[in-house]
C-alpha cells in the first residue's frame, strides 16, 4: 500500500506550516524559545518518519504481491514475517546447542511450530531458503532508514581487500590530419584498495526457555537491530576518525577501542568530516554567523569543478542548522519539491537543486568544527557538502546475526556484526576538494 495523494499533501502542508511559523518568529525579531526549538525538532522527526514510511512501502513491495512481506497466517507465530522468524530460529538454535536444563520435548515442539510457520511464509520453498530472504529483508529495512549511506555508490566486495580503479587522467586532443595517426595519450591509471573493517555488537539478555517468551521478544529484537545498524553506519561514515587522541568527536580526550559509545569511530578508516577538518583544512570554513544563502554558496564554491552539477551533490546538516535555515528564501522545503521530495532518503529540502539531508548523526560542535569531549560548548551547527560520485562504500559482509546461550548465567547472547569499507576516489585526501564543511554556524 502506497501513500495516497491526500497523505502526501498533508505532509507537504505540515512542512509549510513549520516553515511559516519559524519565519514569522524571525520576521518579528523574537528569538525562539528553547521549547519552540524542541517542538520544531520533533516536528522534523515526525515528518521524516512519514517520508520513510512511504519509501519503505515502495521498497518492501518486492517481498509480497500486495506491498508487504508474506506473513504467517495463523497459529502461535501469526503475523510474523521471515525476519521475525529468523530471530526466533536463531535463539532456538542456541538452545539446541546448549540445552542446559531444557525439556527436550519443549524444544522439539518449538522446532515443529517454527518449521510450520517458516513454510507458510516461503510458499512451500522450505526453510532452507529463509536465510537468503531474511538477509535481504533486514538489509532493505536498513537501507530505507540510512540517510548518509544511501548517498553513495555501493560496491559489493567479492574479496577483502578489493581493488577498484581510480579516475583516468586527462586525455590530450590534437588537430587531425588525413591518413596521419595522431599522438596518443598515455593515461595515468591507478587503483584504490577498499579494505573492509568489522563492527561488532554483543547484547546479552536473560530469557526463560519458554517459546512464548521468545516470541514476545522477537519484535523488540528486530526493531533494535535495524535502528542500531542504521545509526552506527551513518555515524561512522560521517564521523570515523582513527586518531585516539583529540579525535574529531572527542577533542581534548583520548579514547580507545574499548571505550563504550566512542570506540566505533576508531573503526579503521576516516569519514566524511575528517577530510575538511583534518586532511585538507582548506575545505573547511569558519562561518561564524547564522544560516544564509551565502552559507550554502560559499561552501559549495570550495568544491571547484566538483561543485558544478547539482545532481552529484548533497548537503548534510544537523537538525539545528536545518531548522534555522527555514528562514532562508533559497531553502526550498518539502512542500515545494513535489515529486522530487523523496529523491534521497532523509531529504527535507533543497538549495539550488541540491538535496539537503538531515542526519541525527551530525552532532553540534565547538566553534572549531570538532566536538569537544564532555564539554558544554558543543552548540554550533555544521553543514557538509559532498560530491557523491567521489566516495565509495563497500560491504564485504552485510548484517550477520548469531545467537549463543550462556547456561551458567542463563542468558541468550546475540552477536551482530558487519564488515564495511569507505574511501574517497582521488587517493589523496590532503588535496581532495570534492568535500567541504561550514562550521561554527549559529543555531
Amino acid at each position: 500500500m502506497t501513500l495516497s495523494t491526500w497523505e502526501l499533501e498533508t505532509i507537504k502542508n505540515e512542512v509549510a506550516e513549520v516553515r511559516d511559523f519559524y519565519r514569522q518568529r524571525l520576521d518579528a525579531d523574537i528569538p525562539p524559545l528553547q521549547e519552540e526549538l524542541s517542538r520544531l525538532s520533533r516536528a522534523v522527526g515526525e515528518i521524516t518518519e512519514k517520508q520513510r514510511a512511504g519509501e519503505r512501502q515502495a521498497m518492501l513491495a518486492r517481498y509480497g504481491s500486495v506491498g508487504d512481506r508474506p506473513r504467517v497466517p495463523f497459529g502461535k507465530y501469526h503475523g510474523m514475517d521471515a525476519l521475525d522468524l529468523a530471530c526466533v530460529r536463531s535463539v532456538l538454535a542456541s538452545q539446541q546447542r546448549e540445552p542446559g536444563d531444557a525439556n527436550p520435548r519443549l524444544l522439539a515442539d518449538w522446532q515443529a511450530n517454527l518449521k510450520a510457520a517458516m513454510d507458510s511464509t516461503t510458499a512451500g520453498s522450505g526453510d532452507e531458503l529463509v536465510a537468503t530472504g531474511e538477509a535481504a529483508a533486514l538489509w532493505a529495512d536498513i537501507n530505507v532508514d540510512t540517510h548518509v549511506a544511501s548517498l553513495f555508490t555501493r560496491v559489493d566486495m567479492p574479496t577483502n581487500p578489493f581493488e577498484i580503479p581510480l579516475q583516468l587522467g586527462s586525455v590530450s586532443w590534437y588537430p587531425g590530419a588525413e591518413n596521419t595517426a595522431t599522438t596518443e595519450t598515455a593515461l595515468t591509471t591507478a587503483r584504490q584498495t577498499l579494505t573492509a573493517r568489522e563492527l561488532v555488537a554483543e547484547v546479552p539478555w536473560s530469557l526463560t526457555l519458554d517459546e512464548d517468551a521468545v516470541i514476545a521478544m522477537a519484535a523488540e529484537v528486530r526493531s533494535t537491530l535495524v535502528r542500531n545498524a542504521v545509526e552506527v553506519i551513518d555515524d561512522v561514515l560521517l564521523n570515523a576518525d582513527t586518531t585516539t587522541q583529540n579525535n574529531i568527536n572527542a577533542d581534548g580526550a583520548t579514547i580507545a577501542a574499548s571505550t563504550a559509545g566512542k570506540a566505533h569511530w576508531l573503526l579503521g578508516f576516516d569519514g566524511l568530516l575528517h577530510l575538511p577538518l583534518v586532511d585538507n583544512t582548506g575545505q573547511g570554513n569558519d562561518h561564524s554567523a547564522g544560516p544564509s544563502a551565502d552559507m550554502f554558496n560559499e561552501v559549495r564554491g570550495r568544491l571547484g569543478k566538483y561543485g558544478v552539477r547539482p545532481s552529484e551533490l548533497a548537503y548534510i546538516a544537523d537538525v539545528g542548522t536545518y531548522i534555522k535555515s527555514l528562514g532562508v528564501d533559497e531553502f526550498r522545503t518539502l512542500d515545494k519539491l513535489g515529486p522530487q521530495a523523496t529523491l534521497l532518503n532523509g531529504q527535507l529540502a533543497q538549495v539550488d537543486g541540491i538535496p539537503v539531508i538531515v542526519s541525527e548523526q551530525m552532532a553540534k560542535s565547538d566553534a572549531d568544527g570538532k566536538v569537544t569531549d564532555g564539554g558544554n560548548s558543543n552548540t554550533k551547527g555544521r553543514l557538509l557538502v559532498v560530491n557523491r560520485t567521489q566516495w565509495r562504500l563497500g560491504f564485504r559482509r552485510e548484517l550477520m546475526i548469531e545467537t549463543t546461550r550462556d547456561i551458567q548465567k542463563r542468558q541468550n547472547i546475540m552477536v551482530v556484526s558487519m564488515r564495511l569499507a569507505f574511501m574517497e576516489r582521488t587517493g589523496t585526501r590532503s588535496s581532495a576538494t570534492h568535500t567541504a564543511l561550514q562550521y561554527n554556524i549559529t543555531v
